[in-house]
């Protein structure tokens, strides 16, 4: 196995998205929903993520499906408590896909959920990165990538069966 080349970009490490809340130059964007007591359960058992928004030349952005049963999305990377979103992102995108991306943080999501009895709540976190690839080169070479996913490919459109996280849509208009 090869070794990962080192980070590229100036991002700082970034385990902490609420410190970037009140921050000008970071759009954060809090969504909320009031939810049977279930789905906020099952939403309290899942990590945040790191997503990376990657555009072609022809601008169009990079989809992956890491499974035959996974749906389209953005590449992205789970993130647990304490971890770096920041090396998340890095690490994830040349071990799936082979490609090293030149990240800039285009924005924070927070998704929070409330039980309809309002027992109990949940939030999970979404950082969102973006950027080309450092050597300006698109082809995505899974059979390079340490991790490799099942499918990937350049999208002008959402496909019918992507799975939307939040942040997508800064990408595909």
């Amino acid at each position: 196995m090869t070794a990962t080349p080192p980070p590229v970009g100036t991002l700082e490490p970034l385990t902490d998205l609420d410190r970037l809340r009140d921050r000008d130059d970071v759009p954060f964007h809090r969504e909320e929903d009031t939810v049977p007591g279930t789905v906020v359960d099952d939403v309290a058992d899942l990590p945040d993520l790191a997503s990376v928004g990657i555009r072609n030349d022809r601008d169009e952005v990079l989809l992956r499906r890491l499974t035959d049963t996974c749906r389209w999305k953005l590449p992205t990377a789970s993130v647990a408590p304490g971890e770096d979103f920041v090396a998340a992102a890095r690490e994830h995108v040349p071990e799936t896909l082979g490609l090293r991306v030149d990240l800039t943080l285009a924005g924070v999501w927070e998704v929070h959920l409330t039980a309809t009895d309002g027992d109990r709540t949940a939030t999970r976190a979404f950082a969102v990165f973006e950027g080309p690839p450092v050597d300006g080169a698109y082809e995505v070479d899974t059979a390079a990538a340490t991790d490799p996913v099942e499918e990937a490919g350049w999208f002008a459109e959402l496909p019918e069966d992507a799975d939307e996280i939040p942040g997508t849509h800064r990408f595909l208009y």
